[in-house]
């Protein structure tokens, strides 16, 4: 479906003035109209006594009623208050009986179910604060309008429990082809909006995404970032700001390359996550690649059982940001990445050498400049120089059930070693052409 057609979707309504009163509602909505889910919810709040109670019987002689906004005096005769605190975090409710009752003349409910002599009373918060001594006086004024012997019992239901509840909820009705719109794009918006509050994914939970639109691709790039952070350790990855952000791993004393990035792919048919290297992608590194003139270097076809794909290129940069690549053919490639080419002709070109490097390509492939956009980016424009390397990229295949089936736990996971063993694996190999 449509992004644009998600229900809670406000227009509008980019800010937070409003985020409190509309994540109410629409729990709300969620709640009332996915009985799923609100089971769920009643199960975590209500004591097992009190949960039997109400719905140990074929024909109850009540029903449930959920609200809005509404004043304590019309919430009258209760036998039993449940105080709801929905944060950011989790709140110690066993400390409410020490502290003091905010003093509200006319309080409302953010959200209250009503269910026989049981009333449940919700305070919203989306950020950390505590709004103990908000729903404390919430439930003293409802409790003033009940009998003397009605009790108040303070729950905590954090925004991270409500996220489970849902997705526990969802997760059961795709199982039977019975997905709740309400919950669905409930669940959606928040994820949007407060992806702090979801739990990481393991790949085991993560389907490959389909197609660029899948939410997959979010779940999958979110807990890939989490694996780079824990292979060499946070403070070894770096943030690549802009357009196409990315966290990779950075290796700036490897010599050859300075990032090591870990995605995924289709080849072929298959689906796999992916280790890419640039050995070369600048002369400097190209100096610590072709360290010997002993020709083109012959690539594995394996890493530790993996397909190992070997795509050489030359890169034309200006101002340090490439402007295209031109691939070789393999034959080409035996006389394009040597140290012999390298040292001729890595480096830069200023506008009034680009013929005689134009010569130089035509002997090696006559039709190259159809095959890059070099007429376009190089010769029609207004750039005075450009800038030539030599590298090659190198992408590690591991099957995705096989990565899937190695995550098997949120921190230092089989993965983890797995991906490290490999990378450093490349390494080697590189390390010894």
């Amino acid at each position: 479906m449509d992004r644009h057609l998600n229900i809670f979707e406000f227009f509008n309504n980019n800010g937070n003035e409003y985020d409190e009163n509309n994540l109410s509602r629409a729990f709300a909505l969620c709640i009332k109209y996915d009985t799923v889910l609100l089971d769920h919810i009643l199960r975590q709040v209500l004591d097992q006594h009190l949960y039997n109670s109400l719905f140990n019987t074929d024909n109850p002689a009540y029903s449930i009623e959920i609200d809005l906004q509404k004043r304590p005096a019309e919430l009258t005769g209760f036998t039993h208050i449940v105080a709801i605190a929905c944060c950011a975090r989790e709140l110690d409710t066993s400390n409410i009986s020490c502290i003091a009752a905010r003093t509200t003349e006319e309080p409302k409910t953010d959200l209250c179910i009503t269910i026989n002599d049981v009333c449940l009373v919700f305070e919203f918060k989306t950020t950390p604060e505590d709004c103990s001594a908000q729903l404390k006086c919430q439930a003293e004024k409802v409790k003033s309008f009940c009998p003397d012997e009605a009790d108040i019992i303070y729950k905590d239901l954090n925004w991270k429990k409500i996220v489970i509840s849902l997705l526990n909820a969802l997760s059961l009705q795709k199982q039977i082809n019975s997905e709740n719109q309400f919950t669905r794009d409930f669940a959606r918006f928040l994820e949007k909006k407060h992806p702090d509050w979801f739990p990481q994914r393991l790949l085991k939970n993560i389907s490959f995404p389909q197609n660029d639109a899948d939410p997959n691709n979010t779940y999958l790039n979110s807990r890939l970032d989490q694996l780079k952070t824990q292979i060499f350790g946070e403070d070894r990855t770096k943030e690549i700001p802009g357009k196409y952000y990315r966290l990779v791993i950075a290796v700036d004393n490897w010599g050859w390359a300075n990032e090591v990035h870990v995605g995924y792919c289709k080849h072929g048919r298959e689906n796999y996550l992916k280790i890419d290297i640039y050995p070369g992608d600048t002369k400097a590194q190209g100096r610590n690649l072709f360290k010997l003139d002993n020709g083109a270097i012959q690539w594995p076809n394996d890493v530790k059982g993996y397909k190992l794909v070997a795509e050489p290129y030359m890169k034309f940069s200006h101002f340090n940001s490439m402007l295209f690549w031109f691939v070789p053919t393999e034959e080409d490639y035996q006389t394009t990445h040597t140290r012999a080419f390298f040292d001729n002709y890595a480096g830069r070109y200023q506008k009034h050498q680009w013929n005689e490097f134009e010569k130089v390509m035509d002997s090696i492939d006559p039709n190259w400049k159809t095959k890059c956009e070099y007429s376009q980016k190089i010769t029609n424009s207004n750039r005075t120089y450009f800038d030539l390397s030599l590298g090659t990229l190198l992408t590690v295949l591991i099957p995705y059930t096989k990565a899937q089936e190695l995550d098997d736990r949120e921190i230092d996971s089989s993965l983890v070693k797995e991906l490290k063993s490999t990378i450093t694996s490349l390494r080697n190999i590189v390390d010894s052409k």
